[in-house]
C-alpha cells in the first residue's frame, strides 16, 4: 500500500475531521459504555474516496484520534475496528481491482453475519439484522456494477452507486459494533444497566399489547431498539450519501484525488 503525497494530505485532513466531528452529540449505548459517534458517517466516505485499504487506515487513524480526545475508555478502544471495517466494505465496492472489489465486501459480510448467528443473542433475535441482510443482498445483486455506477455519466447512477456503498458500510459498522457489544456485556458494559433496561422493556411490552419479547435478555434489548436502529441507520446513510457524492465531485474537479 503506497501513498502518494496527495493521498497523505487527504488522509491527514480526514483524520483531523474525525476529531472535529467526534465532538458532536452522539447516541448513548445501552449499559453506559459510551455513545455512537457521528464519525460513523465518515467511515464509508473515506472508503469510497481513498479505497478499501487506505480508507481503512484513514478510518483507524481518525477514530483513534477521536478516541483519545478528550477522554478515553477501554470499550471505546474495543470499538475501533468498526470504522475500518465499514471503510473496507464501502471502499471495496467502490473499486474493481484484484485486491479490492465487491468480493472483499461480500466476504466481510459473510463473516459478520455468521458470527451474529453463532451468539445466543443472534439466534434468539434471528430477525433483527434484516437491514444487514438487505445490504448483503445488494452487494451480491449488483457486484461490480456498483463500481460502474459510481463512474457512470448520469447523476442517478452515481447516486445509486454511492448509496449502495454507503449503506453497506454503515450496516457493516453496526453489525461489528453489535458483536463487540455482545462480547463486552459483563466486562465493559454494565450488567445492572442492562437489567434496568430489561425492567423498562418488560413494562413497555406489557402495556403495548405486542407479542412477548425474546427470553434471552440481550435479544430482548435488541428487539426493543430495532425501530430506533432503523431510523438511526437510514439517517446515517442519507447523510453519508449526500456528503460522499458532494466530495467525489469536488475532489475530482479539483484534481486533488483520482478515484479508480
Amino acid at each position: 500500500m503506497k501513498l502518494t503525497s496527495r493521498q497523505v494530505a487527504v488522509v491527514a485532513v480526514f483524520a483531523a475531521l474525525y476529531a472535529i466531528v467526534s465532538r458532536l452529540p452522539g447516541i448513548p449505548i445501552i449499559g453506559g459504555a459510551g455513545k455512537i459517534e457521528p464519525v460513523v458517517i465518515l467511515d464509508p466516505i473515506v472508503g469510497i474516496l481513498l479505497g478499501a485499504w487506505i480508507g481503512g487506515l484513514t478510518s483507524l487513524l481518525g477514530n483513534f484520534v477521536a478516541w483519545i480526545i478528550p477522554s478515553v475508555s477501554f470499550y471505546g478502544l474495543l470499538n475501533l475496528p468498526t470504522g475500518p471495517i465499514a471503510a473496507i466494505v464501502s471502499g471495496s465496492l467502490a473499486r474493481n481491482t484484484k485486491n479490492s472489489n465487491w468480493k472483499v465486501s461480500a466476504i466481510v459480510y459473510a463473516v459478520l453475519m455468521a458470527l451474529w448467528y453463532l451468539t445466543p443473542t443472534g439466534r434468539a433475535a434471528f430477525y433483527y439484522p434484516f437491514l444487514h441482510w438487505t445490504a448483503f443482498a445488494l452487494i451480491l445483486i449488483f457486484r461490480e456494477r456498483t463500481y460502474s455506477f459510481l463512474h457512470a455519466g448520469t447523476t442517478l447512477k452515481r447516486v445509486l452507486g454511492a448509496t449502495i456503498c454507503s449503506f453497506a458500510g454503515i450496516m457493516a459498522n453496526h453489525m461489528t459494533g453489535n458483536l463487540i457489544f455482545i462480547g463486552s456485556v459483563g466486562s465493559f458494559v454494565s450488567l445492572k444497566a442492562i437489567k434496568d433496561t430489561m425492567k423498562a422493556l418488560g413494562f413497555f411490552w406489557l402495556k403495548s399489547g405486542l407479542p412477548s419479547p425474546p427470553e434471552e435478555p440481550l435479544a430482548a434489548v435488541f428487539t426493543f431498539y430495532l425501530p430506533i436502529t432503523i431510523i438511526e441507520r437510514m439517517l446515517f446513510t442519507i447523510l453519508t450519501v449526500y456528503l460522499a457524492y458532494g466530495l467525489m465531485i469536488a475532489l475530482r474537479k479539483s484534481g486533488i484525488l483520482r478515484m479508480g
